[in-house]
């Protein structure tokens, strides 16, 4: 492989040099005075599985920068694209436990990282079976926090109702940390009673209020949406539409007085 640009800059790493016509690397006064490791664009590096960078030398680690942005090379084992495939394995078909289609064909593995990764999981699934199991409002609480994940579960025992908040917590700790803590509890509410109610609507994968105010693809990008002080207008009428019997007691009373 040769140096890669950083996709989101288009630029090469700071250590990377273009080269003339001939294939010499183009270096100005300060490059040839500031003994610096430098690259030049057209160098061929050999990567096999195996090879060791020490970023504590100056050379190892220019050598590594300007290769790091190769999509052949994964920053981690479990690395995902944009589209959450696996960037070794691959998107995984439905039906089958593995996949080899992955555009990554190498990976970066880090002394001790693996292991304070699994720490961190740990401690994150921990902590979100905690929150499950001390709801405040007990089996309620569980019940309403199924629901705002999709569940309903009004009728259901509780240890089902636990049961399922743990399988959610094993998969996604941050999504129940998230619900417990993230303290948009009442916008989660009233989306789920506006898509109840057809207030927020599904058309082409996007929700929408009325016909042409798109409010966003998934649940968080919509949450995300209500919290804009620009949207509040908007999320008014959302409310109003939600809770049209509130809205006219608010009004009668003021007609009383």
């Amino acid at each position: 492989m040769n140096p890669v640009r950083d996709p989101k800059t288009g630029r090469f790493p700071d250590c990377v040099r273009r080269v003339d016509s001939k294939g010499d690397m183009i270096m100005s006064e300060a490059d040839k005075n500031s003994g610096k490791p430098l690259i030049a664009e057209n160098r061929v590096f050999i990567i096999e599985d195996g090879k060791t960078f020490n970023l504590n030398d100056p050379w190892q680690k220019a050598e590594w920068e300007s290769i790091q942005y190769c999509p052949l090379i994964a920053l981690s084992r479990d690395a995902r694209d944009a589209n959450g495939n696996l960037l070794i394995d691959g998107e995984i078909a439905e039906g089958k436990t593995h996949a080899r289609y992955g555009i990554a064909e190498l990976y970066v593995e880090r002394p001790g990282y693996e292991a304070v990764k699994k720490v961190s999981r740990k401690k994150k699934k921990h902590d979100a079976e905690a929150y499950v199991y001390n709801d405040p409002k007990g089996t309620d609480g569980r019940r309403l926090m199924a629901r705002l994940l999709g569940r309903y579960m009004k009728n259901a025992p509780d240890a089902d109702v636990t049961d399922y908040l743990l399988e959610i917590a094993d998969k996604d700790p941050d999504k129940i940390i998230n619900l417990y803590t993230g303290g948009d509890i009442n916008l989660r509410l009233l989306f789920m009673e506006a898509k109840d109610k057809h207030v927020i609507h599904v058309k082409n994968k996007v929700y929408l209020y009325g016909d042409d105010i798109v409010l966003g693809a998934t649940d968080d990008a919509v949450i995300t949406w209500m919290k804009s002080p620009l949207n509040r207008k908007v999320l008014d009428l959302i409310k109003r539409d939600t809770y049209p019997e509130m809205y006219l007691n608010e009004a009668e009373k003021a007609s009383k007085k």
